[in-house]
């Protein structure tokens, strides 16, 4: 999937460890630690290896390989942590980050990304997008007006007239937005933020 604007800027503001290997590196890895091999990993590790992104002011590094592997120079035997699922699909989930953040984060063999074992995103790309979009709202100084709330309002995005940021979106998550609204909405848990132009922002407490 290409990134919109919105997320290519966010990455390139974004940190990223200079520590970075080619693909045949990243394989060679996968061998050492007898890991099964599935290709939106590989790309997933291309891709975002080493970028350091942050929950308030705790650092998440994302990166499926855990050390260098060698000191100072590679011997593409770094860790990789995975585990058999109890189910058949997925059949594995890959620990894809290194934090001291209270939550675990994986990625499953089709590239599904995880957090605490919920499925939050189809692809590492569209968490990206979700990072850009949760930025732009902390940009733009908008307010929260509740996070991970069910509402008795059924079709809340009408009701707000709200378009789909189809970019951001697919069957785990979705968001929605207007200019004066930004709204993501997860397994039926809504999170809602509104400009602080927004006028009577206490009626969308009664929603």
């Amino acid at each position: 999937m290409t990134l919109s604007t919105r997320a290519t800027n966010f990455l390139l503001k974004s940190e990223r460890d200079s520590y970075l290997l080619t693909e045949a590196d990243i394989r060679q890895n996968f061998l050492f630690n007898e890991a099964p091999v599935f290709e939106p990993l590989i790309d997933f590790q291309l891709k975002y290896g080493g970028y350091i992104f942050y929950a308030g002011l705790v650092p998440i590094k994302f990166n499926l390989l855990k050390g260098q592997g060698g000191y100072p120079q590679s011997s593409n035997t770094a860790i990789i942590e995975f585990d058999r699922s109890e189910t058949e699909t997925p059949a594995y989930y890959f620990n894809c980050a290194i934090s001291d953040y209270q939550m675990e984060f994986f990625l499953d063999e089709q590239g599904i990304y995880y957090e605490d074992y919920e499925a939050m995103a189809s692809s590492f790309d569209k968490n990206i997008e979700h990072l850009a979009l949760w930025d732009e709202v902390n940009v733009r100084d908008y307010e929260l007006v509740f996070r991970d709330e069910r509402l008795k309002t059924p079709n809340i995005d009408k009701e707000l007239g709200l378009d789909l940021i189809p970019e951001a979106s697919d069957q785990y998550t979705l968001w929605f937005g207007n200019d004066l609204i930004y709204m993501k909405q997860w397994q039926g848990l809504i999170t809602l933020f509104v400009s602080k132009q927004y006028p009577n922002k206490e009626l969308l407490l009664a929603l």
